[in-house]
C-alpha cells in the first residue's frame, strides 16, 4: 500500500504555514454552520425511520421565525451579480409581501429583491456600534434587539450607557447614518436570534435614500400641523421626524395591546378614529339567589402552582367556594384627529382598536421624554390619567348601569302586572250611529 508522498520542495515553516492555513478554513466553515444552525435546521422537518430523530423534532420547542423559506434565504446569501432572473422574481413575490416593505411602491420593492442580503445574528451580538462608521441599513424579520446610547457624564467624567427601547419585527434602522455619513448615533445588541434584511450603502444610495427622504418630509409636514411641537426647533423636528414612523390602520384593527402594536412608541392618530378598549373581569358571588360583583384584578403570582400535593376532595371543595370570574369588554372612550396616547397615562388591560381607517405617527417616548420643552409631555399624560375614567371609575358605572338595567325590567314587569282589563263595557256604551250600521236595535 503506497503512502502518500509530502510535495516536495516545500520548508518545515511553509508545512506549517499550509497546515494552519488548513485548520482555519476548517474552524471558519464549522463556525459558519454552527452559528446558522437557527434556520438551516429548517431544512428537514420531514419524519424518517430513526425514532430518536423523530422525537427530536416533534418535541423541540418551535421558535417564531421570519416568514421567508429556508430556499428564498439561500437566494438572498448569493451575492447579487449571480441571482437569476427567475430568483429575483421569486425573491420580488416574497419581499413584496414582508411586513417591513410594504410602505415602498412596486418598482422600489423589485430594485430591494435584487440587492438584499439575508444575515442571521445570534442572540448578544452587536448589530451596530455607537460611533463607527455605516456600512449598511437593516429590516429586522424576527427576533429582537436593544437600543443603547452612551452619553459622557461631566460631573462624574465617566461614559453612562442608558437604554432607549427595543426594536422588533418590522422595524428598520442604520439609515440616518448612511444618508447623512455621519458616524452611527446608537448601538443595538440583539437579545434572541435575529433575522435580518441587509443592504449595503452603495445599493442604498441608489435605490432607497430618495424614498428615506420622501418619508421624512411627510412626518415633517405632519408635526407642523399639531401644538404639540410648535416649541420644537428646526433641527429637533428634523431629528424627530427620521425616528419616527408613519402607519396606517384597517378598520377594527388593534393598534395597541394584546401584545400588538410597539409599547416604546407613543401614537399620534393623524387620520380617522380610535377606541379604548378596558379589559373587565368581575368576581360573581352568589349570596341567597343574588349576585353580587366585585372588581377583580388578577395578580401575576396567582398563576404560580401551590406547593406540595393536592388532593381530589380539597379541589372539589375549593372549587365549589371559589367565586366565578366573569369577563366584559367595555368601551371607554373614543379618540379622534390629534389626540395622542401611550405617552406614559395608565395603560393596563386596555387596548386601543380603530373604528375606521386610521393613520397614526409612531415617536419613540424616549425621544419626547428627552425634548420635554415646557413639560408638554408631562401635562398630556396628567390631562388623559385625569380625562380618561380608571379602572375602578369604569367598574362603578357597570354597576349602576346593570343596576338600572334590572330596575327598568321590573319596573315594566309589575307595571304590566298590576294592569287590568275593564269589564265593565256593554252594548248600550256603543254609539246608535254604530249599532244601525251592524243592524243592532
Amino acid at each position: 500500500m503506497s503512502q502518500r508522498k509530502k510535495p516536495p520542495g516545500l520548508t518545515p515553516e511553509e508545512r506549517a504555514a499550509r497546515d494552519a492555513r488548513a485548520r482555519r478554513k476548517f474552524k471558519a466553515i464549522a463556525r459558519l454552520v454552527m452559528a446558522n444552525l437557527f434556520w438551516l435546521g429548517d431544512l428537514d422537518d420531514t419524519l424518517g425511520e430513526n425514532v430518536m430523530l423523530n422525537i427530536q423534532k416533534l418535541t423541540r420547542k418551535k421558535i417564531k421565525k421570519s416568514s421567508l423559506t429556508t430556499k428564498e434565504k439561500l437566494i438572498l446569501t448569493k451575492p447579487k451579480e449571480e441571482r437569476t432572473d427567475e430568483e429575483k422574481h421569486l425573491l420580488n413575490r416574497a419581499i413584496g409581501g414582508l411586513r417591513c416593505f410594504r410602505r415602498y411602491p412596486p418598482n422600489v420593492k423589485s430594485q430591494l429583491a435584487a440587492v438584499t442580503y439575508f444575515v442571521y445574528i445570534g442572540p448578544d451580538r452587536v448589530i451596530v456600534k455607537q460611533d463607527h462608521a455605516p456600512t449598511a441599513m437593516y429590516f429586522l424579520l424576527s427576533g429582537e434587539g436593544v437600543v443603547t446610547v452612551k452619553t459622557y457624564d461631566k460631573m462624574l467624567k465617566e461614559w453612562l450607557e442608558e437604554e432607549h427601547g427595543f426594536v422588533g419585527p418590522g422595524t428598520m434602522f442604520g439609515e440616518v447614518a448612511l444618508i447623512h455619513g455621519i458616524a452611527r448615533t446608537a448601538t443595538i445588541t440583539t437579545t434572541m436570534p435575529c433575522e435580518l434584511l441587509m443592504i449595503k450603502k452603495e445599493d442604498f444610495d441608489i435605490v432607497l435614500k430618495d424614498t428615506v427622504w420622501k418619508a421624512w418630509e411627510q412626518i415633517a409636514k405632519i408635526m407642523k400641523r399639531y401644538s404639540y411641537f410648535k416649541n420644537w426647533d428646526a433641527v429637533t423636528k428634523r431629528e424627530c421626524s427620521i425616528i419616527s414612523r408613519t402607519k396606517t390602520y384597517l378598520a377594527n384593527e388593534v393598534i395597541l395591546g394584546d401584545e400588538f402594536g410597539l409599547p416604546n412608541y407613543s401614537y399620534l392618530i393623524t387620520k380617522g378614529t380610535c377606541s379604548i378598549i378596558e379589559h373587565l373581569q368581575t368576581l360573581v358571588i352568589v349570596e341567597r339567589g343574588l349576585k353580587k360583583y366585585k372588581l377583580y384584578i388578577p395578580d401575576p403570582e396567582d398563576d404560580k402552582p401551590a406547593a406540595g400535593p393536592t388532593s381530589q376532595t380539597q379541589k372539589k371543595v375549593s372549587d365549589l367556594n371559589t367565586p366565578k370570574i366573569e369577563t366584559h369588554f367595555i368601551k371607554v372612550c373614543e379618540m379622534k384627529e390629534g389626540a395622542i396616547f401611550n405617552v406614559g397615562e395608565t395603560f393596563d388591560r386596555r387596548r386601543v382598536v380603530s373604528n375606521t381607517s386610521t393613520n397614526c405617527l409612531l415617536i419613540p417616548r424616549y425621544w419626547l421624554v428627552k425634548m420635554n420643552k415646557g413639560n408638554i409631555w408631562n401635562r398630556v399624560q396628567q390631562f388623559l390619567n385625569k380625562n380618561i375614567p380608571s379602572t375602578k371609575q369604569i367598574f362603578n358605572q357597570w354597576i349602576k348601569d346593570k343596576k338600572f338595567t334590572e330596575y327598568k325590567r321590573s319596573l315594566v314587569r309589575d307595571l304590566l302586572a298590576e294592569k287590568k282589563l275593564s269589564q265593565n263595557n256593554s252594548i248600550h256604551n256603543v254609539p246608535y250611529s254604530i249599532r244601525l250600521k251592524d243592524g243592532g236595535c
